[in-house]
C-alpha cells in the first residue's frame, strides 16, 4: 500500500511539473512583437532593459534567435538562460520588405564614436551611454560583416577601433565649431589687431607731440585708449605722456596675445579640440 502511495505521488509530483511547463510555454512572448510592457513584466528585466530590447529590435531589425540577446546591454548568460522560457522567437513580419530583410542580413550593425571635453575618444554600441550633451556630435559607423555573416564587432563586446572604410569624417570639432567659425575668427582677430595697431601708432604721435611742447599739445580730452588734442582744457603734458604710456604698453602686450594667437593659437587650439583636416588645412594656408 506504501508503494502504491509513493508511486501515485510521484506521477502527481511529474503531472504538475508538466502542467507548469505547458503553463510557462501558453504564455510565452514573442519577443519580436512584445511591447515595453510586456517586456517589462518578464523575470529580470525592468523597463530600462525592456526600452533597450525594442529600441535595438527597430534599429536593427527582428530577433531571429536567443543569442541574438546578448548584443543588448545588461542581457548575459545568466539572464538570457533565465528568459529563454518565457519567450519565443516567431518568423519575420510579413511586413519587412526583402529589400529591408537583405540588409538586415548583410548589415554588421553600427558603433558610435564620440569624443568628451578632454579630447577622449570614446566608442559604444549603445547610443543612449553617449552624455547628452555629446550626441549631437556623434558619429555612427557601419561595422563590416565577418565571413559567418558575424559583426566584425563580435557579440556583446565592445570594437577598440573602427573600419577606416566605414568612418566618417566629422564636420565639426568636439565643441562643434566647423570651418565657418574658424573662418570669422581668423576674420576678426586680423580686424582687432589692426585696430589695436593703429590706435597704438595714434597714441605714440600724441606723445611725440605731448614730448615736444607743441601748441596744438595744450589742450585735448581723454579717450578710454588715447587722447584727441586741439580741443578741450587745458592738460599737464607730462601726466599725459606717462598716462598714454601705460595705456599703449597694455595695449602692446594684448596685441602680442592675438597675434599668436592668429599665427599659431588657433591651430594648436583646433589641434585639442579634433577639428576636421579641412579646418587644420585652411589654418596652415590661410595667410
Amino acid at each position: 500500500m506504501e508503494r502504491v502511495r509513493n508511486r501515485a505521488q510521484k506521477w502527481h509530483f511529474f503531472l504538475v511539473l508538466f502542467l507548469f511547463f505547458l503553463s510557462v510555454r501558453a504564455v510565452a512572448l514573442d519577443i519580436n512583437t512584445a511591447t515595453v510592457e510586456e517586456l517589462a513584466s518578464l523575470p529580470g528585466v525592468g523597463p530600462v532593459l525592456a526600452r533597450r530590447i525594442v529600441e535595438y529590435r527597430s534599429r536593427y531589425g527582428p530577433l531571429r534567435r536567443p543569442e541574438d540577446l546578448l548584443k543588448i546591454k545588461g542581457i548575459g548568460p545568466a539572464r538570457l538562460a533565465r528568459l529563454k522560457p518565457y519567450l519565443e522567437f516567431g518568423p519575420v513580419s510579413s511586413s519587412s520588405s526583402p529589400e529591408d530583410i537583405s540588409r538586415e542580413a548583410s548589415a554588421g550593425g553600427y558603433i558610435y564614436r564620440w569624443v568628451d571635453d578632454r579630447g577622449v575618444v570614446h566608442f559604444t554600441e549603445f547610443p543612449e551611454d553617449i552624455p547628452p550633451r555629446f550626441r549631437s556630435r556623434a558619429q555612427r559607423i557601419p561595422l563590416p560583416v565577418g565571413p559567418e555573416g558575424k559583426s566584425a564587432a563580435g557579440a556583446g563586446t565592445a570594437p577598440v577601433s573602427p573600419s577606416p572604410a566605414g568612418f566618417e569624417e566629422p564636420k565639426t570639432d568636439i565643441r562643434g565649431r566647423g570651418l565657418s567659425w574658424y573662418r570669422k575668427e581668423k576674420v576678426r582677430l586680423k580686424n582687432e589687431i589692426a585696430r589695436l595697431r593703429a590706435q597704438i601708432e595714434e597714441n605714440r604721435q600724441a606723445m611725440r607731440l605731448l614730448h615736444g611742447g607743441s601748441y596744438i599739445a595744450r589742450r585735448g580730452i581723454r579717450t578710454k585708449y588715447g587722447i584727441k588734442l586741439g580741443k578741450g582744457p587745458l592738460l599737464r603734458r607730462w601726466a599725459e605722456y606717462k598716462r598714454l604710456r601705460r595705456i599703449n604698453q597694455k595695449l602692446e602686450k594684448k596685441l602680442a596675445e592675438l597675434e599668436y594667437r592668429l599665427n599659431k593659437g588657433l591651430y594648436r587650439e583646433a589641434l585639442r579640440a579634433h577639428a576636421p583636416e579641412e579646418v587644420l588645412e585652411f589654418l596652415k594656408k590661410d595667410p
